[in-house]
């Protein structure tokens, strides 16, 4: 009966350690993914290119933050993008709806930049953004 008992808990235990081998490597992957994510979305952020106007996120948002600016006949502050996503997930008074980061980013370029992200360029941008604490 001992050796039954010590059998079991000796399989039980390799089956608990490659378990978590198996988590700690894909964690791990993740999150050398996330990383990868998040630099190509920085990149993003200073490019002028994703618009169609010259301009860049980090031109109202990093140079300008707390400054107003005239959009569509109306005086806006441009606010820091710092801990945005806490901010962003509460109802939006002005769109009359409540918006997930990933979707004030591209109405931002849509309608700022002028722009069209790419469905993997939107969640690059948006990990970045997601990731400035």
């Amino acid at each position: 009966m001992k050796k039954f008992i010590l059998s079991a808990f000796v399989i039980l235990s390799a089956f608990v350690a490659v378990n978590l081998l198996t988590l700690s490597s894909a964690n791990a992957k993740t999150t050398v993914n996330n990383s990868k994510l998040i630099a190509q979305g920085k990149k993003l952020f200073y490019s002028k290119s994703i618009g169609t106007n010259g301009f860049s996120c980090a031109t109202c948002h990093v140079y300008s933050a707390g400054t107003y600016i005239n959009m569509h006949g109306k005086a806006m502050v441009i606010r820091p993008i710092k801990n945005a996503a806490e901010h962003i997930a509460k109802f939006d008074k002005m769109h009359h709806m409540k918006m997930t980061l990933q979707d004030k980013v591209n109405m931002c370029d849509k309608f700022v930049l002028k722009g069209h992200l790419t469905k993997n360029q939107l969640t690059a941008l948006t990990a970045y953004v997601n990731s400035l604490k």
